[in-house]
């Protein structure tokens, strides 16, 4: 069996060392949304808890799918990595990609910050002995999407964030990185793997305002008719979600959303992961949940998902 957990939307806090010309533009409204409301929603010591969780589960691998911060700075990822560095894992056993959150100003895209401080945990690659060689194709400039080969996955990190004006979160996978998507998911070095598609935008609408919601969603669902995947991981609504979408022939590819890491809503939604069980093609998604009054995680659900193909 291969264990496969997914953590998303954790939105470390700190200002540790930022400078008024920072908050300049979207940030100085993120900023406030950030004291007045986000402060009380997201609580840094259940990161804390989840962190001796995932200690004690010891997942094979762990995937974070975005929106490490609240407004792009620097001091909130240096955060996120001493949590990460807190699993006691190696950058290999991590993969990392970015959410909107993680893309707040046009300054922070076009200088890959992001990209620059967690570069490690985004080698793409085998990054393993025995693992099938190298991924197929030349890494693409902007570094998306990437693939990492772990023990029966074949991860691939796709990018769907831009910097967006006013306070739309909405998302954007691109034309040219959609074709390198489709490009991976049929090579034939791939197909003997259960692939897994990590993304932050939900690829499916659930969601009535637009300004939330992936924009080419359309686009990217008809790529996965064509060309398959036995999972595709996502966050960014702040709450468990699952939708079975078409494959090729008569497959089924789930696309699971998990809930934020950090929140302190109700117990449907309260601080929470998912953990994925890779046994021959049957794949289970077991869901533990931060309870208040122990203080401590625990399983709130497990349930098979459509056997891969």
């Amino acid at each position: 069996m291969y264990r496969l957990a997914h953590v998303t939307d954790p939105h470390f806090r700190s200002f540790e060392g930022a400078r008024v010309a920072d908050f300049i533009g979207k940030r100085v409204v993120g900023a406030l949304n950030l004291v007045v409301y986000r402060r009380r929603k997201h609580k840094m010591e259940l990161l804390a808890a989840l962190n001796a969780d995932l200690r004690g589960q010891r997942p094979d691998h762990v995937a974070l799918t975005g929106d490490l911060s609240n407004v792009s700075l620097e001091a909130e990822w240096r955060e996120a990595l001493r949590w990460l560095e807190a699993l006691e894992r190696s950058p290999e056993e991590v993969t990392v990609i970015p959410g909107n959150h993680d893309a707040y100003v046009p300054a922070v895209v076009e200088g890959r910050a992001f990209e620059s401080l967690f570069a490690r945990y985004q080698t793409a690659g085998a990054g393993e002995e025995g693992a099938g060689g190298a991924v197929p194709g030349p890494l693409p400039v902007d570094g998306y999407p990437f693939v990492r080969l772990r023990g029966p996955l074949a991860l691939v990190a796709v990018n769907s964030c831009v910097a967006t004006r006013g306070l739309g979160a909405w998302g954007r996978i691109g034309t040219e990185q959609l074709q390198r998507i489709e490009a991976i998911l049929t090579s034939p070095e791939l197909q003997a793997r259960a692939r897994v598609v990590l993304i932050h935008h939900p690829p499916v609408r659930h969601k009535g305002v637009e300004d939330r919601n992936l924009r080419d969603r359309d686009a990217f669902m008809t790529m996965l008719g064509r060309t398959g995947a036995a999972l595709v991981l996502h966050g960014h609504d702040h709450e468990d979600e699952l939708v079975r979408v078409p494959g090729p022939g008569r497959t089924e590819i789930p696309v699971v959303g998990a809930g934020s890491a950090s929140y302190v809503g109700s117990a449907t939604r309260r601080a929470r992961y998912n953990i994925y069980e890779f046994e021959g093609n049957v794949i289970t998604v077991v869901t533990r949940a931060h309870d208040e009054a122990t203080g401590h995680f625990r399983e709130v659900r497990r349930e098979p998902l459509t056997p891969h193909p």
